[in-house]
């Protein structure tokens, strides 16, 4: 190995991040701290034990119903918007974005107003 190449190795190296900046800067995770994790969930408690526990809990009394007794249609009520109503929405949005809401001066051009 040359001397001017084995100097650049080593000034190359001196340059790297030392382990405790890495880990500060979440590149370098712990390797006891990622066995830990994968230990702890890898082992599950059972039902029972989560019932014991009082973590996990069953009702006694389950209510029942028949599915033809309710509309599962939902009610959509932008659908019966007239083009008149559309307008008028637009209109008071761009007003209360131009009057009402605080925006800081230097994000202002970021608004975006809904065309009348």
């Amino acid at each position: 190995m040359r001397m001017s190449t084995k100097f650049s190795v080593f000034r190359r190296l001196s340059q790297r991040p030392t382990t405790e900046e890495l880990e500060q800067r979440n590149i370098l995770k712990r390797k006891f701290l990622n066995t830990l994790l994968t230990k702890d969930l890898s082992v599950r408690p059972t039902v029972a034990e989560l019932v014991a526990r009082r973590i996990l809990r069953f009702n006694e009394y389950v209510e029942v119903t028949d599915a033809k007794e309710y509309d599962r249609r939902a009610d959509k009520p932008w659908t019966r918007l007239t083009p008149a109503d559309k307008a008028a929405i637009r209109k008071e949005l761009n007003e209360f974005k131009s009057r009402e809401m605080e925006v800081h001066e230097d994000s202002k051009h970021f608004t975006r107003f809904h065309r009348p």
